[in-house]
């Protein structure tokens, strides 16, 4: 479980850093 929310936050962030740029 904690792993999935790390990914999904990692994704998350990933996501909005490139929409940033």
């Amino acid at each position: 479980m904690y792993i999935f929310i790390t990914h999904f936050f990692t994704e998350y962030v990933i996501l909005k850093y490139l929409l940033t740029i």
